[in-house]
């Protein structure tokens, strides 16, 4: 009797909810993509993504709800406000980032708009950084409850929309490991072998996502758009006699920072955008996509370094 109870409970506070649920959603999503459009400037739009988002099934909210209450977490509800307060998951959005240098930078800028006095947003209860302080189990990522206004037909409603901010490593971490089946309720018992080799893995993962961030910098610094006179004068020869220091290179790749050309030999060489902005005589910042397009034929001098083989336009247009 009391299971039907819980389940009707939670009927009802889906027919009642849903629709704002949707729609928090919606304006929830829309905020963390504008922030992360303000955050990469149009950098690899790809490295902060907020599309993954939920509404738990009323099914599953109505077994969290009588699994709590087996657990003596809470006590029996009476209303459906008294499920929203059990769960505080209903509603939820996971932002995946490349990076753990992303995943900071992305966490740093929701705390600073949800704690400004002009943001819409705010928190529903400190955010919490499992990413400085892992779960024991080796859970890493950034949580936080937002409280978000929705109009409705009965007046303004504050729904609760939770957001967790995780490294796609650390997003993955839960399928290697299965976590899904070793989670409070669920089929499996987490065991020693279970727990020593989750650790692990987290811990691995970690350090793989250290060092691509490292990588990550390091492209940074070989793409950085530095005026003319920290980089020194062009080059005029690539240092090798057999290749000629002036060639025709296409390009197979572009974005704001760089492109990436082939030569007739086949390498492909680094057209940086402080080259590009040089051979378009402009001093101020540009995207380098907005000066070169996939399939452009390019006369470029060669230089090659032991970092790189760059080429540095000499014509654009």
């Amino acid at each position: 009797m009391e299971q039907d109870n819980i389940q009707k409970l939670v009927d009802e506070l889906y027919r009642g909810r849903s629709r704002a649920w949707d729609a928090a959603l919606v304006t929830t999503q829309t905020f963390l993509e504008t922030l992360a459009d303000e955050l990469l400037d149009n950098v690899d739009r790809d490295r902060m993504n907020a599309k993954n988002a939920r509404i738990k099934s009323p099914e599953r909210a109505a077994d969290k709800v009588r699994r709590k209450i087996a657990e003596a977490k809470i006590a029996m509800p009476t209303t459906p406000e008294a499920v929203i307060d059990a769960l505080g998951d209903l509603v939820g959005i996971k932002v995946l980032c490349k990076s753990p240098r992303d995943q900071l930078a992305f966490s740093q800028a929701l705390e600073t708009s949800c704690r400004s006095s002009q943001c819409s947003m705010r928190f529903a209860e400190e955010p919490i950084d499992y990413v400085s302080s892992p779960k024991d189990s080796g859970y890493r990522a950034y949580h936080a409850v937002l409280l978000v206004r929705v109009p409705t037909h009965q007046g303004d409603l504050d729904v609760k929309v939770e957001v967790q901010i995780k490294t796609r490593l650390q997003d993955a971490w839960g399928e290697l490991t299965h976590e899904d089946m070793y989670k409070p309720g669920e089929a499996l018992k987490p065991n020693e072998f279970h727990n020593n080799y989750a650790k692990q893995m987290a811990g691995l993962l970690a350090q793989v996502d250290e060092m691509a961030d490292s990588l990550a910098e390091e492209l940074d610094q070989q793409t950085s758009p530095l005026a003319p006179s920290e980089r020194g004068p062009a080059p005029v020869s690539n240092g090798n006699s057999e290749r000629p220091a002036t060639i025709s290179a296409r390009v197979t790749k572009t974005g704001p920072k760089y492109a990436l050309a082939v030569g007739p030999d086949g390498r492909r060489g680094l057209i940086p955008a402080r080259s590009v902005r040089e051979a378009v005589r402009e001093t101020k910042r540009i995207d380098v996509d907005a000066y070169l397009s996939i399939g452009d034929e390019v006369s470029v001098n060669v230089e090659e370094t032991d970092d790189a083989l760059y080429y540095h336009p000499i014509r654009i247009g």
